[in-house]
């Protein structure tokens, strides 16, 4: 006959039981593979062997951060109900699980087991945690971290990193690329795509912590929280989106077809001059500017002249009191080591001294002693003619010719005795006919270049660049003359460049053109931007605080007939106006400073 049951085996049994289902429920909350009964299970981790299916999520002991496999494929990590804080970029794979593998790699796999992501850790016995702090880490059995989420994500996608799914995200930093072409959501809130670092194209938008997401129903968006701050407004359920290598970036339909695109990237025009065989020289005619009365012509043989230039025995000055100068010891001693680099990489380059009309004899006399005491050559640039840049971004200068003659005098008086290089007056020549009268203006050059070689300098005049009007052969000979009328054949020559990006090889072709057509004086090119070329834009080059730029050349003597020189005369680190989200005219703009230092190929 059974024996009775006892209250205590009833007991037991029933706890047994609870027990039993207290397990399944965790398991089923986390979505973990069975484990032994031996084995602890809690719901901020995988451990090895272990993996979260589709739907299931992790959450952090101690805050609301919860990891979750979404059922779309990506894993991700929010605050509560936030905004995605990090994912492994693998939208677009319904059915996909993370696994926690023995070996220590943590991966998502498909539904089909194809392995889409991957730590690539090697650590047997490993086990994955969400902390508190929002971070996911990978911590190996002596207790060490072999992996975390804040320095590795979705660029360990193991394929399609050319693209995003319909309902994936580029979060801040993130990018998918196809040759040199990239795609980049900047940590600044702006979505750029580049082609071999050169930008492109761009949204233009500027909120930090903004990302960019592929919408289910096809439109390519950049938001911060709740808030849409750009829209390609399309609409195409289930859409992808595609970078390609010619550095245009498409919404492609679930059927192939193309459904919005980025424009093709505009083609910077190779300036015509480039393509010209050099002219014979004009004749030289009596008139201002001309060094004397005669009617012939030059030989038209430039190797004739002997060229040098002081810069080849004392090099450009680089003053150690500069702005960029100063920030490089900021930035050193507020411990941004790297920034620091950058900025003493600039101005140890060389740096132009420009003279407005609160400088006088003392300001130079003082600037040009410093460079000699250093052994280097101070370069000037004159920059306060009446009706300066036509009262445009760069407005300024004095209000009469006679000002201006008796400011010229003054600047002269400081430069006796310092073998200085003066740049005259950028733009003055190229703005002849648009701003200011044009006989009053040449007479004031050319009064201005006989005070400075007088005093002994080594002067150039502004020329513009190769780039200023497209150059027809007319245009061309429009502004021989016009450095003629000036005094170039009493001057060393002319500048080329100055605060350009064109190429220096064109500003050397356009250099040359001209001085041909003058009986070859010599010319410098001011290298100090151009080292990426010139940005071309839908609407021509974009001139003002163009993204993608580059430090040229450093400054240098090339010795290479007319062509003597390489100068920095832009002066570095100042906005060209508020123009491409730069500052006012003449404004400290660092971070436009920094891209341009670690651009430069040097």
């Amino acid at each position: 006959m059974p024996r009775p049951r006892t209250p205590h085996l009833f007991a037991a049994r029933a706890l047994t039981t609870a027990i039993g289902l207290a397990t399944a429920t965790l398991l089923a909350f986390v979505g973990l593979s069975p484990l032994p009964a031996s084995a602890a299970t809690t719901p901020d981790r995988l451990t090895s062997g272990q993996q979260l299916a589709s739907g299931a999520s992790l959450v952090a002991t101690t805050s609301t951060h919860r990891l979750t496999m979404g059922a779309d494929g990506d894993v991700t990590i929010r605050l509560g109900s936030g905004p995605v804080l990090w994912h492994t970029g693998t939208t677009g794979n319904p059915g996909a699980r993370l696994v926690q593998q023995t070996s220590g790699a943590l991966e998502v796999r498909s539904a089909t087991g194809a392995l889409l992501w991957s730590t690539g850790t090697a650590s047997t016995g490993a086990r994955s945690i969400i902390k508190p702090d929002g971070v996911l880490y990978t911590i190996d059995t002596a207790g060490r971290t072999a992996w975390r989420s804040t320095t590795n994500g979705p660029a360990l996608k193991v394929g399609g990193t050319d693209r995003v799914a319909s309902g994936g995200l580029l979060l801040a930093g993130e990018q998918i690329a196809a040759g040199e072409a990239r795609l980049t959501m900047g940590t600044d809130g702006n979505l750029v795509l580049t082609s071999a670092g050169t930008a492109v194209w761009q949204t233009g938008t500027a909120l930090r912590g903004a990302s960019a997401r592929v919408t289910t129903t096809g439109d390519l968006q950049v938001v911060a929280g709740t808030s849409v701050l750009w829209s390609a407004r399309a609409v195409s359920a289930g859409a992808r989106l595609v970078v390609k290598d010619h550095a245009r970036i498409y919404l492609i339909s679930t059927g192939g077809a193309n459904v919005w695109s980025s424009p093709a990237a505009p083609v910077a025009k190779v300036p015509t001059v480039v393509q010209l065989p050099l002219p014979a020289p004009l004749p030289v005619t009596s008139g201002l500017g001309s060094s004397s009365g005669s009617s012939t012509s030059g030989s038209g043989t430039t190797g004739e002249r002997t060229y040098g230039t002081v810069l080849a025995r004392a090099a450009q000055y680089a003053d150690p009191t500069s702005v960029v100068a100063r920030a490089a010891q900021t930035a050193r001693a507020a411990g941004r080591t790297a920034d620091a680099t950058l900025l003493d990489k600039i101005a140890g380059g060389g740096s132009a001294r420009w003279l407005s009309t609160a400088d006088g004899t003392s300001s130079v006399r003082t600037y040009a002693a410093a460079a000699t005491a250093a052994g280097r050559t101070p370069v000037f640039v004159t920059y306060a003619i009446p009706d300066r840049d036509c009262g445009s971004h760069s407005a300024g200068g004095f209000t009469t010719s006679a000002e201006y003659d008796a400011w010229a005098r003054a600047v002269a008086a400081g430069l006796v005795g310092s073998r200085a290089v003066v740049v005259v007056e950028p733009d003055a020549l190229l703005q002849l006919d648009r701003c200011g009268n044009r006989t009053e203006r040449l007479g004031m050059l050319s009064r201005s270049v006989d005070a400075y070689v007088a005093a002994g300098a080594e002067v150039y005049l502004d020329a513009a660049s190769a780039s200023s009007f497209g150059w027809s052969t007319a245009q061309l000979v429009d502004m021989a003359q016009r450095l003629r009328a000036a005094g170039v054949d009493r001057a060393a020559g002319f500048a080329v460049g100055v605060a350009n990006f064109q190429r220096t090889e064109h500003e050397v072709a356009y250099g040359r053109y001209l001085s041909a057509l003058l009986g070859g004086p010599a010319f410098v090119v001011d290298t100090s931007r151009n080292g990426n070329g010139p940005l071309a834009g839908p609407d021509g080059t974009v001139w003002c605080n163009p993204d993608g730029r580059a430090l040229g050349a450093r400054p240098a003597a090339t010795g290479t007939g007319p062509y003597v020189a390489n100068l920095w005369i832009k002066s570095l680190g100042l906005s060209d106006g508020t123009c491409n989200g730069g500052p006012a005219a003449g404004t400290y703009w660092e971070p436009y400073l920094l891209g341009l230092a670690s651009r430069a190929s040097w």
